[in-house]
Parts: C-alpha cells; structure tokens; sequence
C-alpha cells in the first residue's frame, strides 16, 4: 500500500512540475528597460526568435482612453560608439484599446551593445488619438 501511495505522490508531484515548465523554446528578455512617450508605455529586453536569431521582445500599453491600431515601432541597433548600425521595424500585432496592452517581437538583423527602441506612429481607431 505504501509503495502505491509513493508512485502516486510522485506521478503528481511530475504532473505538477510538467504543467508549470515553461517550453523551452521561450526566452524572457534578458535586459529590461521601459520608457514612456506620452501616449504609450513601453517595456522591452533581448531576446532571441524561436531560431536562435536575436530580437527585441516586449510589451506596449496605450495610456490613453482612445483605440489605436498598427502601432508602429523602431529598434535601432547601436554600437560601442552609439552609432546606428542597423535598424528595424514591425507594427505591434491588432488593435489596441484604451489602457490596454500587447506584446511585440521585432527580429534584429544585427546585435550591438546598445538599443533604442521608439513608437513611429500609429492609426486612429475608434475614439483613437
């Protein structure tokens, strides 16, 4: 009976472990900075794709009542002088209500020592702007 009782434990014990592992493939950012434009609150960190290539993970919330859409946002890749070297863009992913937020992924063609993240633009949606 105690042997019973042992296996149990230890089936629910790897059944707890199991559902609470991240994947593997998942990266958290490993720098985090955040700043704020006025409109949105921006945070991010390094990171790498799901293959290994780097990028700028993070997320963006509208401080405002009014939607948007297509948020656009920039990454320039910075070398140890602070010279642009590379730059990137992606919109940050539908719409984006009143004191809402999302998550963006921007893939890097480069690494540098340093990064400069900024909001380009964005469009109108709703009560937006």
């Amino acid at each position: 009976m105690r042997a019973v009782s042992r296996r149990l434990g230890a089936l629910l014990l790897a059944l707890t472990l199991g559902a609470c592992a991240e994947p593997l493939q998942t990266q958290r950012p490993s720098l985090s900075v955040s700043f704020n434009d006025g409109r949105f609150q921006v945070e991010w960190g390094t990171t790498q794709t799901r293959t290994g290539s780097p990028a700028i993970a993070g997320s963006i919330q509208n401080t405002r009542g009014g939607g948007v859409s297509n948020v656009r946002l920039q990454v320039e890749t910075l070398d140890a002088q602070g010279a642009v070297i590379a730059t990137a863009t992606a919109l940050a992913p539908g719409y984006l209500g009143g004191f809402s937020r999302t998550s963006f992924e921007i893939p890097l063609q480069k690494t540098g020592v340093g990064y400069r993240v900024s909001v380009l633009g964005w469009d109108p949606a709703g009560n937006g702007q």
